[in-house]
Formats: structure tokens, sequence, C-alpha cells
């Protein structure tokens, strides 16, 4: 294996590793207030001013159970589907380097940068609650930054990879041509 291919296989290795724990750990937190009457509401409402934890996976079953399939099924795609397929490509192209037609990682790689759309997703819903009146706090946990270094190692293997395919092709054309002569 060339270093090349050492470093990408290190990067696609490591991203996956992230991933793993973005989907585990807790992306954020959220603990609602209603401004200066927050003690007194939650004298009667203690349960809806709990803090609560949001996981990637438990947030979009939240969003199932609640009706809200579209969004679900959305989030799902983007968030889970896609990131897992492109970490997928990623790793068969490190590992297995020439196995995949250039057509099938082509549509690969251009497909999986809608894979960052779940760090935007969460940093929506960071705004959103920082909007809101009362003085609701959120708290970004391990598992948000944890999605991102999955993003920007799947990137940089994505990249490294590019590369060194790129790389490749210049290789045989300047073979083939210089064999022409």
């Amino acid at each position: 294996m060339t270093p090349r291919r050492t470093i990408a296989a290190a990067l696609v290795i490591a991203a996956c590793l992230t991933f793993a724990a973005g989907l585990v750990l807790p992306l954020f937190s959220i603990e609602p207030a209603a401004g200066r009457w927050t003690p007194v509401i939650k004298i009667f409402a203690k349960e809806q001013f709990a803090m609560q934890s949001y996981t990637l996976p438990g947030g979009i079953a939240t969003l199932w159970s609640g009706g809200e399939i579209f969004l679900a099924i959305l989030l799902g795609l983007l968030s889970l589907v896609l990131p897992v397929v492109k970490l997928c490509v990623l790793w068969w192209e490190a590992f297995f380097p020439n196995a995949l037609p250039h057509r099938v990682l082509s549509f690969f790689r251009t497909v999986s940068r809608y894979a960052m759309v779940e760090v935007f997703l969460i940093a929506l819903t960071v705004l959103l609650v920082k909007g809101m009146p009362g003085g609701s706090c959120i708290t970004l946990h391990l598992g948000t930054y944890s999605f991102a270094a999955s993003v920007l190692l799947g990137l940089a293997a994505s990249h490294v990879n590019e590369r060194y395919d790129m790389q490749d092709l210049e290789f045989i054309a300047n073979k083939t041509f210089s064999n022409k002569n």
C-alpha cells in the first residue's frame, strides 16, 4: 500500500469511528425557559421544562412518532443512509483501489456532498432555539463535534483518493500517449 493510500485508509477509519460516535453520543440538549416566569411555571409543569438531550436516531424516532414522517425520512436519508454510503465508497476506494468504475465513483462523490446536511440541520436547530424568547438554552455535546469531525475526515479522505485517482489517470494517459509515439 502506498503512503497516500495509507493516509486515505487512516482518514476513512477515523471518519467511520467519529461517525459511529456521532450516532450514539448526544448531539445537543435543550433547556426550555419562559423568562422571568420560569421558576413559577416549573412548579406546575416541571416535566415540560426539564432538560432534554437528543441523539440523531432518537431525534428521527421522535419526529416519526410525532407524525413528521416526511421530515424523519429526509433526515434519516441525509444523516444516516447517505453518510454510510459515502463512508462505504471511501472505504472501498482506500482498501480496494481501482475496483469501482470511474462513473460509479464520480456519481457517489457528487451525491456524497449532501452528506454534510446533518451538520447544517444541527446548526439550524441551534439558531432556532437561541432565537426563542424566554432564555431557552441549547448546549452542544460531543456527538455534534463527532459528526463534524466525521464529515471533515470524509472530505479529506475523498480529496486524497480523488488526487490519487487523478494521478493514476494521468500516468495511464501519459504511458498510453508515449507508447503511441
